[in-house]
C-alpha cells in the first residue's frame, strides 16, 4: 500500500513538472520573440535584428531577419527570460565610394548602414524577456 502511494506521488510530481515545462517543450525554456520595425514611419523592408544577453542573463545571442518590417525568434533560435542589448542594422544596398577597395572577408560589398548608430554600434536598448509570452519588441526608428 505505501509503495503504490509513493508511485502515485512520483507520478502526480511529473505530471506537475511537464505541465509547467510544455511537456517537454524542444525549445528548453527558451521564449518567441517577435515585432516590427519601422524606419522613417515605415515598415523596414530588410534588415536584422540582434539580442546579446546582458550579464547576469544565461543563454547566447540570437537574431533574426527583418523582412516587411517583421521578424521573429521561435524555438531554438527563441531566448531564455532576462535582459538582452537590442542591435539593429539594415545597408543601403549601394557600393563602396571608393570601387578600387576590396569587398568584405566574406566576399559581400560593404554598404553603409540605413539605421542610426544608436540603435546598432552604439546600443543602449535594452529588453527583458519574460518567461511568459507575448514578448514583442517594437521600434519605431526617426
Amino acid at each position: 500500500m505505501m509503495r503504490r502511494k509513493s508511485i502515485l506521488q512520483i507520478g502526480l510530481i511529473v505530471s506537475c513538472i511537464f505541465s509547467m515545462t510544455g511537456c517537454g517543450s524542444t525549445s528548453d525554456g527558451r521564449m518567441e520573440i517577435t515585432g516590427e520595425i519601422k524606419l522613417k514611419k515605415q515598415l523596414l523592408d530588410q534588415g536584422s535584428i540582434s539580442f546579446r544577453p546582458m550579464p547576469g542573463t544565461e543563454g547566447s545571442a540570437s537574431g533574426a531577419p527583418i523582412v516587411n518590417g517583421k521578424y521573429e525568434l521561435k524555438g531554438d533560435g527563441g531566448l531564455l527570460p532576462g535582459k538582452y542589448r537590442v542591435f539593429i542594422t539594415s545597408g543601403d544596398g549601394k557600393t563602396m565610394a571608393n570601387e578600387d577597395e576590396l569587398p568584405g572577408p566574406t566576399g559581400n560589398i560593404i554598404s553603409k548602414d540605413r539605421i542610426p548608430p544608436q540603435y546598432n554600434e552604439k546600443s543602449n536598448i535594452e529588453v527583458e524577456v519574460k518567461s511568459t509570452p507575448p514578448n514583442t519588441f517594437n521600434y519605431d526608428i526617426p
